[in-house]
């Protein structure tokens, strides 16, 4: 996988993360958002998003 796709999958998980953060914040409350944080970020990461493997 190149950078640039590299670059551009961890940019939509950073945005999905983002935006699910917020609606479970809202629909949950305060306790839920490190959680969805933990969540999203791992997933991201996991996904490939994170650092490029050798």
């Amino acid at each position: 996988m190149d950078e640039k796709a590299r670059l551009q999958r961890f940019g939509i998980g950073m945005a999905i993360t983002l935006v699910v953060t917020v609606v479970v914040g809202y629909l949950f409350g305060s306790l839920a958002v490190p959680i969805s944080l933990t969540v999203g970020l791992g997933a991201t990461l996991l996904l490939g998003g994170g650092r490029r493997k050798s």
